[in-house]
């Protein structure tokens, strides 16, 4: 009975904000509409990418992704000589668009041995590779530190001995740094307030002879819209460089101010709206332009504060480190689905059957507000709300629940905007082989990754 009465309050209310979202227009992402009324990327027709590489399709629109890259090291310029720009490869780690981040001089951060590994193949030098992660390998630690990695970021105690110890069975010194924890409900990190994170800068001094402490880490924010959280524990790692130096006598050469950089088009749901969402399949409003900072205003806010906080703490302003995912891939990257069939029910929204879901690669659809469009024609008119789900045998595999549509039949393609934050990341191949991905460069598309084969999901196996 409550659930009837609160879906007949705010039913309405989710479908105005849908109908009058304002990330509606394609130019947010570089596409346009072609002479046949259908979705395109650099003049190729996204039904005939459907139908030529196959469904589902991720697409990457190379000149988006050029264009997003070229703004933010504009933006960077004004950090200090020396700063350096490190893509989060969590984000999006499929090499045919890491190379293109890595011609760009964006060197890579890196989370396991599979990503270390990865960027030295990729060619990355050592000195813009930054070795994050809580689970780090022995083996992995010895190729970071013979690489001479800008720094191994420490994140427990446990770390240092490990770090220290292979280093002196290299008869080398490590670059290393100390990832701050500055929230209580984080796993990351070593503590400010207690003083564990001050200590292990201590030991890490007393080591000195394998271990050279260079860089000081903060992260704590996702798909931020302007500068604030940022400056914040921005602030708050000045103060621990100031008291370390009081403290030790030491500078950091390395400031690390982490990721989670937003786009406009895309957004993280609250708590709230994510219980609504989960609960009642309320969908909250799309992100608003007007809230995101465009990233020259971002970093120049960013930056000034760093200098202006290290003025006050009579601080030399160290070098910054930043690791965008987001803000460089999201928008350059987008999911085709086709529709496979359409169920009509007597009590909910018909189900549009598709080959995708969050149990095979639009998880971030979870918790994040996702733009859709009809590949066929994205400009038609939003009528009727559809749960549209994936092909695993589960309720648990849907991609969006009471999502404003056109009218949908089978064979529909959709296509679901900044699939270049994560969506590669989380994919999986629960029953059903991952799927290709494609890259549009100079209106020409090419296959970066092949699609799985069921021989691929089997060669490990031994049967």
């Amino acid at each position: 009975m409550l659930r009837r009465v609160l879906n007949a309050f705010l039913l309405p209310l989710t479908r105005h904000w849908q109908r009058t979202s304002n990330v509606r227009d394609l130019e947010l992402w570089g596409l346009q509409i072609n002479g046949d009324g259908h979705l395109c990327v650099q003049g190729v027709d996204t039904t005939v990418l459907a139908r030529r590489f196959g469904s589902p399709l991720l697409v990457v629109n190379r000149e988006r992704l050029v264009s997003d890259i070229n703004a933010l090291t504009k933006a960077f310029e004004r950090a200090p000589e020396g700063s350096k720009i490190l893509y989060s490869y969590k984000t999006n780690c499929v090499p045919g668009i890491l190379k293109s981040l890595h011609l760009a001089n964006i060197g890579a951060e890196v989370i396991s041995p599979y990503e270390l590994w990865l960027a030295q193949k990729l060619g990355v030098s050592g000195d813009m590779i930054l070795y994050n992660g809580v689970d780090k390998s022995d083996e992995s630690l010895e190729q970071a530190i013979e690489l001479g990695v800008l720094s191994i970021n420490i994140d427990h105690l446990e770390e240092i001995d490990r770090v220290a110890s292979i280093a002196a069975n290299l008869g080398t010194r490590a670059n290393v740094g100390v990832r701050l924890a500055l929230s209580n409900h984080s796993q990351f990190g070593m503590d400010v307030e207690s003083g564990e994170a001050l200590q292990a800068c201590k030991t890490i001094l007393a080591r000195s002879r394998h271990l050279n402490l260079r860089c000081v880490h903060v992260h704590l924010t996702s798909n931020a819209k302007n500068a604030s959280a940022h400056k914040a524990y921005a602030e708050t790692a000045i103060e621990f460089l100031r008291a370390l130096r009081d403290c030790t006598g030491h500078t950091i050469s390395y400031l690390d101010l982490g990721g989670g950089f937003g786009v406009p088009t895309t957004k993280n749901m609250s708590g709230l709206e994510y219980g609504m969402y989960r609960a009642l399949g309320i969908l909250p409003r799309a992100p608003r332009i007007a809230d995101w900072q465009p990233v020259s205003e971002f970093m120049t806010d960013l930056i000034g504060h760093v200098e202006v906080a290290c003025e006050r703490h009579r601080l030399a302003v160290p070098r910054l480190v930043i690791e965008p995912g987001r803000l460089l891939t999201s928008r350059a990257e987008f999911l085709l689905a086709s529709v496979k069939a359409v169920k009509y029910r007597r009590s909910a929204p018909p189900y549009a059957i598709t080959d995708a879901g969050r149990l095979s690669i639009t998880f971030p659809c979870d918790f994040e507000y996702h733009e859709v469009f009809l590949a066929k024609q994205p400009g038609a008119q939003l009528e009727s709300f559809y749960n549209v789900m994936g092909r695993v045998c589960t309720s648990a595999d849907w991609m969006f629940k009471n999502r404003l549509l056109p009218k949908l039949q089978p064979g529909d393609v959709l296509a679901i905007m900044d699939a270049g934050a994560y969506f590669s990341s989380y994919s999986s191949n629960f029953a059903f082989p991952r799927p290709a991905i494609v890259m549009v460069d100079g209106g020409t598309a090419s296959i970066i990754r092949r699609g799985e084969t069921f021989e691929h999901l089997t060669t490990l196996d031994d049967y």
